[in-house]
């Protein structure tokens, strides 16, 4: 119940924090003449807004049917969804806080998608039942930031638009970017093994408690 509860508020907080985030890139795209199907198209091209998207569906769908660990609900996407989550919290803290000074709504918009959903999800995820998770499941979940890549660079080649610095060909060779590409997935998944690691330990601690009760 408590997990159920705290999905509940995360997915309230999640759809709030990309609702106005959306509405903030539609009113200030459309400040500079654009139509609000490109702010729309712009909009996705986040990797942290499909993965704020990703997680608060999942949240939903587990206040929605607590009991069911299929689907969004499935030990492993649920392992996926916290370690991009974080991921995403961790990489804005590190390699993009210090380049914008986000004010007023903006700077609640932020502070939601990169701080509260990723604290709020990291709860969910650890009250959560454990012991379901295999040591592959660490790798099931290169997949999420793999599609990204895959799709960022493919949506550039159109628009010439690039999220990020460091996934942008325009700003250096190919070589380079797969070399960030690579080092980042990498620390995804080395953060998804530490989870399952915490997966496991949680589920023996579970066991323990219930051999002495």
């Amino acid at each position: 119940m408590n997990a159920r509860r705290v999905a509940g508020i995360g997915a309230l907080i999640g759809f709030a924090a990309l609702a106005l985030q959306y509405f903030l890139i539609v009113r200030n795209m459309g400040a500079e003449g654009a139509t609000p199907l490109e702010a729309t198209w712009r909009y996705f091209v986040y990797f942290t807004i499909l993965t704020n998207a990703f997680v608060t569906l999942v949240m939903a769908r587990a206040a929605w049917k607590p009991e069911s660990r299929e689907g969004l609900n499935a030990p492993r996407v649920e392992l996926m969804a916290v370690v991009s989550i974080l991921f995403v919290c961790a990489v804005y803290n590190v390699l993009l806080a210090a380049r914008w000074d986000p004010r007023g709504l903006q700077k609640i918009a932020d502070i939601g998608v990169h701080q509260i959903v990723p604290a709020v999800f990291a709860l969910f995820w650890l009250l959560r039942p454990h012991g379901g998770l295999s040591w592959r499941g660490a790798l099931f979940c290169a997949l999420w930031p793999s599609a990204y890549a895959v799709y960022a660079l493919i949506r550039g080649q159109f628009d010439g638009f690039y999220a990020y610095f460091f996934m942008d060909p325009t700003a250096m060779s190919w070589g380079q970017l797969a070399l960030n590409v690579a080092g980042l997935s990498a620390v995804f998944v080395a953060g998804a093994f530490v989870f399952v690691g915490i997966d496991h330990a949680l589920a023996r601690r579970g066991n323990a408690g219930a051999a002495q009760s």
